[in-house]
């Protein structure tokens, strides 16, 4: 078991949350958990066994009145989790997998206003400051292009989106590529008032991706709530059939062919040569 999922579940105690739940556990073979936004203030053994199974150990941040709460869950058969710091916006922690080692893990529900997004980057920055595989995963709250929304208000790149992308410059995270839907979150409207954005995420440092080069983030369907699930494998591999590589000497006479190799091959990638060659 490699799998962590991440999703924004508006609120843990529903019936269908915990049902949708241990489906996606069991059909992904997942060992850690993040849930955000629980709207709970509390909770114990009971509602987490209701939640998923006795066999999960937990660690949850309360909700402040009826928004808010982040739950990190993690399979005790298969792996350990040690909380290393809290608030808010993020748990951090050393998940440690057998054969896979230690990574260090921050699960985050990112405030809706950027001003107060600046303490969780600060607390990140500091938090994920260490030699080990990194990622932190969750609903940052926060787009960084125009291509990560459609429909509502026009993108515009001022604070919130500066100050994310200024921290994944500073700390060395990196946005993985991802499958499945590319807008996680939708107002649930109809028509012209309808918006879709991309607020759930994937972010590892340099260190996670030699040892993950071929890492994504698989977009789940979304079925109730308004956020879709992400699951991140720790072990993930391509299998596919190798094929040759055939130059066809016409492409010369394209101009702009050179434009598009020049372009692809200076794009910053991870692993094996053969890999980034064949890529």
């Amino acid at each position: 078991m490699s799998t962590m999922l991440f999703w924004n579940c508006r609120g843990a105690r529903k019936r269908e949350a915990a049902l949708y739940l241990k489906e996606m556990v069991r059909e992904h073979d997942v060992c850690f958990i993040g849930l955000l936004e629980t709207k709970m203030t509390n909770i114990g053994r009971r509602e987490v066994d209701y939640l998923i199974e006795n066999d999960w150990e937990f660690f949850h941040v309360p909700a402040a009145g009826l928004s808010g709460g982040v739950l990190v869950l993690w399979d005790k058969k298969s792996v350990s989790f040690v909380v290393k710091d809290t608030s808010s916006q993020v748990i951090i922690g050393d998940l440690l997998v057998p054969s896979l080692g230690s990574w260090k893990i921050a699960t985050v529900y990112g405030s809706q206003c950027c001003k107060e997004r600046e303490n969780l980057w600060r607390q990140l920055e500091e938090g994920m400051k260490n030699p080990n595989p990194s990622i932190i995963d969750g609903d940052f709250n926060c787009i960084l292009n125009k291509e990560e929304k459609r429909g509502g208000q026009r993108f515009l790149f001022f604070k919130g989106p500066r100050d994310m992308k200024q921290f994944m410059t500073n700390s060395d995270f990196h946005d993985v590529r991802s499958i499945g839907p590319w807008f996680t979150w939708c107002n649930n409207k109809e028509g012209a008032t309808q918006i879709w954005e991309r607020l759930d995420r994937c972010l590892v440092n340099s260190v996670a991706l030699q040892k993950i080069p071929s890492a994504l983030t698989r977009h789940l369907v979304r079925v109730a709530p308004d956020h879709s699930p992400i699951v991140f494998k720790l072990d993930e591999r391509i299998h596919s059939k190798m094929k040759s590589i055939k130059f066809e000497d016409t492409w010369r006479s394209y101009l702009a062919a050179r434009s598009i190799v020049y372009h692809s091959w200076r794009k910053n990638d991870f692993g094996e040569e053969s890999a980034i060659l064949q890529r």
